[in-house]
């Protein structure tokens, strides 16, 4: 998604929200208070952040193990096949190199099926902490009486500059952590 696109989508969610606070004081003549997060920032720096990715870790070293394991078997047949290619006959080293292939292939499959394991283990378990930093973001809002939250992350698009005095980042990464101190993530089911 370009950058463009991206600052569209935004100020489309935005203007979607009906209650703002900032309609009010645009209409009073207030000028709207804004805070600035790096969501980005929050997810990785927080305490549920650290744990799905060290469960992350922790299951791909796992599957690199399981991984390496079928490899060095497979490297293992490839050199039997090489040694046995003069010894058999055309049929017989024909049948045996495509079992090989097969299983070459099934390990391709294995390794690409654990990627996509890994990935949608980091993904919920992200989905999880972004489903708890809107809560503690719409509990700021009502405390403080911020009108717009931005998000000043990499790719965001909309934030080019803004005060330190406007970051919120660091308390709600503090909130996040006292609420969501760790989340729970398990490899998908195969």
């Amino acid at each position: 998604m370009t950058n463009f696109l991206r600052l569209i989508l935004a100020l489309c969610v935005l203007a979607a929200v009906p209650t703002l606070p900032s309609q009010r004081a645009l209409a009073e003549g207030k000028a709207p208070v804004i805070a600035v997060i790096n969501y980005a920032v929050a997810i990785r720096e927080s305490k549920a952040g650290q744990s799905v990715r060290e469960q992350v870790d922790k299951q791909r070293a796992v599957y690199e193990k399981e991984i390496k394991k079928a490899q060095t078997k497979l490297e293992d047949a490839r050199q039997e096949l090489a040694q046995q290619q003069a010894v058999l006959s055309p049929e017989a080293f024909a049948r045996k190199r495509q079992e090989f292939q097969r299983q070459a292939n099934e390990l391709q499959r294995t390794a690409q099926s654990r990627k996509r394991s890994l990935d949608q283990m980091q993904a919920d378990g992200f989905r999880k902490i972004e489903e708890e930093l809107r809560k503690i973001l719409h509990e700021l809002v009502k405390e403080r009486g911020y009108d717009i939250v931005m998000n000043a992350g990499p790719g965001a698009g909309a934030i080019v500059l803004a005060s330190k005095e406007l970051f919120i980042t660091e308390e709600v990464v503090a909130r996040l952590d006292k609420k969501l101190p760790k989340v729970s993530v398990k490899p998908a089911s195969e």
